[in-house]
């Protein structure tokens, strides 16, 4: 933590203060607060298990899957990591299993739905002409085999040549492909009025599909257990903008605290390496509760951090592990009386102290009321000019 005279020291630097002179921003008049910025996450795993009958048509070999007697208490290790993808454990409760014969079909084959068993179906024994379609397959009878007194037109478009008509004996009047019938045997059943059942194709029978056509299925109670890794983005400043994060970067003095364990948090700030930027990072290999975190206070930014994170830490339904993965960076804010429009923020970092200039809210406020009355001079004289 930087002491007042380093954020000073750094805030003259940011001045341009040639040797960083303390006159040029004095002591005196200046108001410092420290703001701490935490960011980071808790990844929790969540298991849920259920319980419900297992059914597989045909035959099925259980022994590769693991037997339970009482799902609540079979034991499925820790995760080593928390925030490992969705994993599923299937399990079969011990002497649950049960192989049975299908008694609703035979062998595997039940009789055939549409055609009920007989293996064929009804059909029309003749099919329109695909010539005429059925209209004015003969100009002179019209397929009766009678003659009207007049003939009938050709359709108009017509350009088949007609032919003699089998029906009335007519010449050039019939249709070519039906010669005055209008139709024509079908080329399925060859008009006896019968055709194989396209469903069991002639046969009777289909597959059953409960048992998957095997004759066989197995039932068994199986048992789920479900894991899920739950995250809960931590993005925390104590009365500083959200924007405060934007201030920053890797490189700024950001300590982290990287621990595995159930309801837990590092009990000290122990410098265990460095990692990204020039922070410390904290390591704990025992998990510690947060409420007996007493060693916090020897360093009061962890502290501060355990505060805030306390409400987060609680324990959700079915959770089996958790990381806690945060880092922190604490900033200072400062204000002068010879610099009223001017906050200043110094952000720790190595080699030295980066300062980050904003507008004070005093300014702000000026700055909005001196847009509205701009606004409203802009209104009056067009009000004036209409």
């Amino acid at each position: 933590m930087l002491s007042d005279d380093d954020i000073l020291a750094a805030v003259r630097r940011g001045l341009g203060a040639p040797g960083a002179d303390d006159a040029a921003f004095p002591a005196a008049g200046a108001h410092i607060t420290r703001h701490l910025l935490v960011a980071g996450e808790i990844v929790r795993c969540v298991e849920t298990r259920t319980e419900g009958t297992a059914f597989h048509a045909g035959t099925r070999d259980l022994s590769d899957l693991p037997e339970y007697d009482d799902l609540d208490r079979y034991p499925v290790p820790a995760p080593a990591d928390p925030g490992a993808a969705r994993s599923t454990l299937r399990l079969v409760r011990r002497g649950s299993v049960a192989a049975h014969a299908c008694s609703t079909c035979t062998n595997g084959r039940k009789p055939c739905a549409r055609c009920r068993g007989a293996g064929d179906v009804a059909c029309r024994t003749h099919v329109p002409c695909a010539g005429c379609e059925g209209r004015l397959c003969c100009l002179a009878c019209e397929g009766t085999g009678k003659r009207a007194r007049e003939a009938a037109d050709r359709p108009q478009g017509e350009t088949a040549s007609r032919v003699r008509c089998r029906k009335c004996g007519a010449d050039d009047a019939a249709c070519g492909k039906c010669r005055g019938a209008g139709r024509k045997k079908c080329g399925v059943c060859g008009g006896t009025a019968s055709r194989p059942c396209p469903d069991c194709a002639g046969g009777g029978t289909v597959s059953h599909d409960f048992c998957a056509g095997t004759g066989r299925y197995v039932e068994w109670t199986e048992g789920v257990v479900v894991r899920e890794p739950v995250v809960d983005t931590v993005e925390e400043s104590s009365d500083l903008p959200a924007r405060a994060f934007a201030w920053t970067n890797e490189a700024d003095a950001w300590n982290r605290v990287d621990h595995v364990g159930e309801d837990a948090f590092p009990p000290d700030g122990t410098d265990t390496g460095s990692g990204p930027g020039s922070g410390t990072r904290t390591d704990l290999t025992e998990a510690t509760d947060l409420t007996e975190a007493t060693d916090l206070t020897q360093d009061t930014d962890l502290a501060e951090v355990a505060a805030r994170l306390k409400p987060r830490l609680g324990f959700r339904d079915g959770e089996v592990a958790r990381r806690v993965r945060v880092r922190y960076l604490s900033l200072a804010r400062v204000t002068h009386d010879d610099h009223p429009d001017r906050v200043y923020v110094v952000i720790p970092g190595r080699p030295a102290p980066r300062v980050v200039t904003v507008r004070s809210p005093r300014r702000a406020w000026r700055l909005a009321a001196l847009a509205l009355l701009v606004l409203v001079a802009v209104v009056a004289v067009s009000r004036l000019l209409a």
